[in-house]
């Protein structure tokens, strides 16, 4: 938890008791109006300062921060199919939502909502906001991809990827991700001494090691020849073959996203 974070969930607190004419100078107002509502109905899934809990996901990392304030609306108001996370959409106002949606973003290190006329992030186009959350939520692209500086570095950087790919060209990297693999993330199949298979996207390889991208894409990890007794290449992409499980509709949003980038 970044100190941040903190920072500004103890601000919202103080500001509930000191009054909402100190929180106007710091803050827009809805996130203030947002806690009262994440406090009754998101806090026991998500924790107190969006930590996260048993039955919720943190609210704070990476992949909730890449939500565009459209999708996080999006989320709140209609729920995510196959997870726990409940539509509020009904039980809530639309203000409501829109309200938690500010305070989530406080406690993400941000001020509330960015202004409509200020993002960039923001769309009416329901089928780009569909592929949005396909890309953070159900699909899970964003653990892999990043766009905007935001998501995983296992996969390549999707920002302005139809400048690499046309429509036709996307859809084929969807489909068969192994057929064609992006410079600098080829993959190696290493197995150690003891049985293990360690398999991952790899950047330096000498005579005595090599390094190999994390399972979590987040640190390289270097090991030695000696402890390993082959290193192989492999021809299928780290990529999991999540394009071809989803249904028509969702394919078609997502690359509608894919190609606003």
């Amino acid at each position: 938890m970044s100190l941040n974070v903190v920072w500004r969930a103890l601000l919202v607190r103080l500001v509930a008791v000191t009054g909402a004419a100190f929180f106007s100078i710091v803050i827009h107002a809805g996130p203030s109006e947002g806690q009262s509502v994440y406090e009754s109905f998101c806090v026991v899934c998500h924790g107190g300062l969006g930590e996260g809990e048993t039955m919720g996901k943190p609210l704070v990392d990476n992949p909730a921060k890449s939500l565009s304030d459209a999708e996080l609306i999006n989320v709140i108001s209609n729920g995510r199919s196959g997870t726990g996370m409940a539509a509020y959409g009904g039980p809530l106002s639309e203000t409501e939502v829109r309200d938690v949606a500010g305070y989530i973003r406080v406690l993400q290190g941000g001020t509330g909502l960015a202004e409509e006329s200020d993002s960039a992030d923001l769309s009416t186009d329901p089928q780009l906001i569909a592929g949005q959350a396909l890309f953070a939520g159900k699909a899970a692209c964003v653990d892999c991809h990043s766009y905007r500086g935001t998501g995983g570095t296992i996969g390549p950087a999707l920002d302005n990827v139809t400048a690499r790919l046309n429509p036709a060209q996307l859809r084929e990297a969807l489909e068969s991700p192994s057929r064609t693999i992006a410079s600098g993330y080829s993959v190696r199949v290493l197995e150690t001494n003891d049985g293990e298979i360690i398999r991952g996207r790899y950047r330096n390889d000498s005579e005595q090691a090599i390094q190999i991208l994390s399972a979590d894409g987040k640190r390289w990890v270097t090991q030695f020849k000696r402890n390993l007794t082959s290193v192989e290449d492999s021809q299928e992409s780290l990529m999991p073959d999540v394009f071809t499980s989803l249904g028509a509709a969702e394919q078609d949003a997502l690359l509608v996203f894919l190609q606003s980038l």
